[in-house]
């Protein structure tokens, strides 16, 4: 197989569609189709079985699957040696991050990025966790900072940064004091995300744990609708800390400690598992880990 044929193959065996395949390669379908063909003739074997629904690998496209992802990333990895002279960290390096990431610390995070590697040219995503996944996984990304690890046998995580949680009310509340128990929250109006959401899920599950049941006024999924809403109105909302901006309390809203139960989420920087990080993506996750998420610099 040559080079290009491998590139095909992947972008078929993770796709299981010509057409998504040929979007990814930026070709027309017919060229995958051909490329694929000459594959099984050269080689007398099958590699996709051909159905109604999609175009499966079969055992066969299984065995050398794992043999071409290595033959791409030493590729990938011979172009990133030769961009970069000894010891310069320098490529290019995508990113995607959640909302709630991209909201609050991105900022800083990337500024003092560039400042030390300038010769990175950083590419930044921002998506659901859902669509962070599928974008590692298509290859379109490097390293995604994700809310929780995937069981994705095709992806490894690594802790990075763990933030507190917190509940975020408007001028016009009227909840006293820096602190709000979690039995005392449920009679607020409140705002969250969606039941998908991997925040709303990790808030039910902690409220589940201490015997209450949560159940919010409105289900919304973006942010800047959210931080809205709590500016003009009673209602409140639970959100990590990170996204959180030090304007936001200057604008009169107010950021209370969640107790009984108090909830922490674990951010994790995600990568396939036959891709490891470059040395730019290393670096990139070192900023992560510097920053801190304190009260004081919410």
């Amino acid at each position: 197989m040559d080079f290009r044929q491998i590139q095909y193959f992947v972008a078929l065996y993770e796709e299981k569609s010509i057409t998504k395949a040929a979007k990814r390669l930026h070709v027309v379908q017919p060229a995958v189709s051909m490329q694929i063909r000459r594959i099984e003739e050269e080689y007398g074997t099958v590699l996709f079985e051909r159905t109604p629904g999609g175009v499966l690998p079969n055992d066969r496209a299984a065995e050398i699957y794992p043999l071409c992802l290595e033959v791409l990333e030493g590729a990938a990895e011979i172009r990133r040696r030769l961009r970069s002279g000894p010891g310069k960290i320098a490529g290019g390096l995508s990113v995607g991050v959640p909302p709630s990431i991209a909201r609050g610390i991105l900022v800083d995070i990337l500024a003092d990025f560039q400042r030390k590697f300038p010769d990175v040219q950083l590419s930044v995503s921002e998506g659901y966790s859902v669509h962070l996944v599928e974008w590692l996984l298509n290859g379109n990304l490097d390293l995604a900072i994700l809310g929780t690890s995937e069981s994705d046998p095709r992806l490894h995580s690594d802790p990075i940064l763990t933030e507190e949680m917190r509940v975020l009310v408007g001028p016009q509340s009227d909840i006293p004091g820096d602190e709000i128990t979690g039995k005392n929250l449920i009679g607020v109006s409140l705002i969250l995300p969606s039941s998908k959401n991997l925040i709303r899920i990790l808030i039910e599950a902690e409220f589940r744990k201490a015997g209450l049941s949560i159940v919010p006024e409105m289900e919304i999924d973006s942010l800047s609708t959210v931080f809205a809403l709590v500016r003009g109105s009673g209602r409140a909302t639970l959100l990590p800390a990170s996204s959180i901006r030090e304007s936001d309390l200057r604008d009169g809203m107010r950021s209370l400690r969640l107790v009984e139960p108090s909830i922490n989420r674990t951010l994790v920087a995600t990568f396939p598992v036959l891709k490891p990080p470059s040395a730019a993506a290393k670096e990139f996750i070192k900023e992560f880990q510097l920053t801190p998420v304190t009260e004081g610099e919410l």
